[in-house]
């Protein structure tokens, strides 16, 4: 067996040709000073550490040429590192050994001391001890553990120091860190600013994700997405752990008022005043208007996430919804307008262990409203929860009945059959889908959604794709073979998902558009295994 001796040099970097001279650190191990790299020697073993250090070298130096000589270089087969090692026999060996068990090489940051924890706590779990040991030692760097629960307490008492109501609560700060290391693993923005939050989380979640100059409202690229989720949870680890002042732009510092706006006129026509043309209900009745903004979706994914939503809103970490005999509730949409999302009659709550639990009722009578009133919810968007009676808002716009939302591009929406019904259902409600749809040939799919199966079609008639799909909306299958089959089933046809794949001119023959379809059926193998 050929044994790899070391002499003081850090065995690491002269795999990479260069010469690092190991040296000792406070921790009485041989550390080099450019990747890390710890050694352990015992007598003439040189034991090769599984985490690196921090660079924390003895006051007065020791170098490794002047105390290591001829050392074989090992590892521990299990977590004592003194008992039990396994010399290394190549140096192919020891290389494998640094790519697969040695803590990866980062530099001491916060930002990696976030990300590095995010990787421990909900990261693949096969890397685990890797990623607790680039924690562990970003950890022992900072002297931050975000698992020691201890800093709640100081939190406590820096809210009472200082000052601070539920409103810019250092604590609550807390929780939003703790939550926002799951959000920057699954790279997951929704929800946020969220029901229930303070005014400085709130406030921090819209200077972090939906402020100029580049606000990520509408942004999918997951990469810029955990840039800026990093960069707000550092913001965040320095406010708590290191005594930051929260710093937020101007419109989002004052507290929020519920003096009526000035821009309501007589002339304005209000949701109060729509409201209570049809009933007076709310007229002697304690009512809050509650605003939750949803940055990742369109009007028509926002009407179909209605049962998330509702539950969502009864779960709260404080009683917002105390002494309110109704909540009124909107889907925050671009800029300050919001949708109505519906009205609801509290009935009563029930106390949980860190949160309180809201019995909400829909009220009836409203359904006509409800997906179709759009109100300007204000300058002061940030307070998500108002007093009906002290905030009028004015109705911007009413969406006509069965309206299913802009309409996206010829190759940028899939369709559920629901949707698909409503559509065709209610041409006059969406004029822009039809005068699209009816103005192009063109080659679609429908996905069975249970299956995964596919089907290619073509559309060539005198109004397009929108009069082959109205066939669809009739009767499900379209008259095609495999799926009157599987549309003998009740119900079926709800599994099928409608999408474009080619608009073509109308100046093709039905023979050239034909050519086109199969074309499409032999990439996707829609013949040979799918449902043509």
């Amino acid at each position: 067996m050929e044994l790899i001796l070391n002499d003081g040099y850090c065995p690491e970097c002269l795999l990479q040709d260069e010469e690092v001279e190991l040296l000792l650190n406070k921790d009485d191990f041989w550390e080099c000073p450019k990747s890390n790299l710890q050694l352990a020697v015992f007598g003439t073993d040189a034991v090769t550490l599984k985490f690196r250090g921090t660079g924390k070298f003895k006051e007065e130096t020791e170098f490794g040429t002047q105390n290591i000589s001829g050392a074989a270089l090992a590892h521990a087969k299990g977590a004592n590192y003194y008992s039990d090692i396994v010399l290394f026999s190549s140096l192919d060996e020891f290389g494998a050994y640094l790519t697969n068990d040695i803590e990866p090489t980062l530099g001491l940051t916060l930002g990696n001391l976030a990300i590095t924890y995010s990787s421990f706590k909900y990261g693949n779990p096969l890397a685990k001890e890797r990623a607790e040991m680039s924690y562990k030692r970003q950890s022992r760097h900072f002297k931050i553990d975000f698992e020691n629960l201890g800093i709640t307490k100081k939190l406590e008492k820096r809210d009472l120091e200082e000052g601070m109501s539920d409103y810019n609560s250092y604590t609550l700060l807390y929780r939003l860190l703790i939550t926002l290391f799951e959000r920057y693993h699954k790279v997951d923005i929704s929800w946020l600013p969220e029901m229930g939050m303070s005014l400085n989380q709130a406030g921090l979640c819209n200077k972090h994700l939906h402020s100029l100059p580049e606000p990520v409202t509408f942004i999918n690229d997951p990469e810029f997405l955990r840039g800026r989720l990093l960069t707000f949870i550092v913001d965040l680890i320095e406010i708590i752990y290191r005594g930051k002042k929260v710093e937020l732009p101007v419109q989002f510092v004052e507290p929020a008022y519920e003096e009526p706006s000035p821009s309501i006129t007589a002339t304005t026509l209000t949701l109060q005043d729509l409201l209570d043309l049809k009933s007076d209900l709310f007229k002697n009745a304690k009512v809050k208007m509650v605003r939750h903004k949803d940055n990742r979706r369109e009007y028509r994914d926002l009407i179909k996430d209605k049962a998330s939503l509702l539950e969502y809103q009864r779960e709260q970490s404080k009683e917002v919804f105390k002494d309110c005999d109704f909540i009124i509730s909107f889907v925050g949409q671009k800029g300050t307008k919001s949708l109505l999302f519906g009205i609801f009659k509290v009935k009563g709550v029930e106390k949980r262990e860190t949160s309180f639990y809201y019995d909400l009722e829909q009220v009836g009578g409203f359904d006509y409203l409800v997906d179709r009133v759009v109100v300007d919810w204000g300058d002061n968007s940030i307070a998500w929860h108002q007093w009906y009676h002290k905030q009028p808002k004015e109705v911007v716009q009413i969406l006509p009945n069965g309206y299913l939302g802009s309409f996206p591009g010829l190759l940028n929406f899939v369709l559920d059959f629901d949707e698909l019904q409503k559509l065709t259902q209610n041409p006059e409600a969406n004029q822009d889908w039809k005068s699209h749809l009816s103005a192009v040939n063109g080659i679609y799919l429908i996905l069975d959604s249970q299956t995964g199966n596919q089907y290619v079609g073509s559309a060539c008639g005198n109004e397009g794709i929108w009069q082959r799909w109205c066939n669809y909306a009739y009767n499900s299958h379209g008259n095609n073979k495999k799926l009157i089959e599987l549309c003998s089933n009740p119900g079926y046809g709800r599994n099928f998902r409608f999408s474009i794949l080619q608009t073509l001119p109308a100046n093709l023959s039905k023979k050239e558009v034909v050519a086109i379809e199969y074309l499409y059926m032999r990439k996707l193998g829609t013949r040979a295994y799918g449902l043509n």
